[in-house]
């Protein structure tokens, strides 16, 4: 997913960010060729086989007694295991969330308009207007119910028109996994673009649930444009939605529009689809 999401980022429109890398390798390679074409490989294997003629040969008897000698050495000598940290838990959800954020907002980030209009064109079945815009944080455009190895209640996806913006929700996900996940994928930046965590920020909203948010940009230095990633998760399972991540283009120091999930929504399909209808949440 990194791979994907680093190749992506070169089509983004940022401009010069391709050529300049793809100049960079090239140079190095070359550097690096001509060093070692140069290097004298003759003079030390000679260096090695003489000294190699000067040691005595070893009997196997005597090898082998040096070899148990020096394992038993070592095995004292090995300090003793400390105990593992606590590995964040495997969960599907988590893991089809990450696919899907790099599959659809992050690999589509360059052409999002051609996107939005593509799946209107192709009369892909979305969200009644009034479910999408629990997924658009009051700004027009369209929302999809995503499906995923069958499942079609699970995952929401969300175009704002006319903006620089992609949402993805999921309505139940490892908080902890997905996270983790997430700032994998987005901690290395291509040159000479840097990546840049931004500060963790701890909610509480209305319905009391405590959400958390994490973020990391990426762009050039002192460029004043840069690509947001964005991802706001919540352990709670009296969350409607426990996972909304974005992609935006900003400017400056602003920060893009929607960080809080939604107070309610339906992560259902239209109407047509009745049979992927979730149940309510408790």
């Amino acid at each position: 997913m990194a791979a994907s999401l680093l190749a992506l980022a070169f089509a983004c429109g940022l401009p010069g960010i391709a050529a300049a890398a793809e100049e960079q390798a090239h140079k190095q390679a070359h550097k690096q060729a001509h060093k070692q074409a140069h290097k004298a490989p003759q003079k030390q294997v000679g260096k090695q086989s003489s000294k190699q003629a000067k040691q005595p040969a070893k009997k196997p008897a005597q090898k082998a007694a040096q070899q148990k000698a020096a394992q038993q050495k070592a095995a004292q000598q090995k300090p003793a295991q400390q105990p593992a940290v606590a590995a964040v838990p495997a969960d599907e959800h988590a893991d089809g969330f990450l696919n899907l954020y790099v599959e659809l907002c992050v690999r589509h980030f360059g052409d999002l308009e051609e996107f939005h209009a593509r799946l209107l064109h192709d009369k892909v079945p979305k969200l009644p207007a009034e479910d999408a815009q629990l997924f658009l944080s009051g700004m027009e455009g369209d929302a999809w119910p995503v499906p995923y190895k069958g499942d079609m209640e699970n995952y929401v996806l969300a175009l704002p028109a006319g903006k620089n913006l992609c949402l993805l929700h999921a309505r139940r996900a490892n908080a902890a996994a997905v996270e983790k996940g997430f700032l994998d994928i987005v901690a290395d930046a291509p040159s000479p673009m840097v990546a840049r965590r931004g500060p963790n920020r701890e909610e509480l909203t209305e319905a009391k649930i405590r959400t958390r948010t994490v973020s990391t940009t990426w762009a050039p230095p002192d460029a004043r444009r840069k690509m947001e990633f964005m991802l706001t998760t919540t352990a709670s399972s009296k969350a409607e939605l426990q996972v909304l991540g974005s992609v935006a283009m900003v400017a400056g120091g602003e920060q893009q529009a929607p960080t809080s999930m939604p107070t309610k929504a339906k992560t259902t399909a239209p109407a047509r689809q009745t049979q992927a209808r979730p149940h309510a949440s408790p």
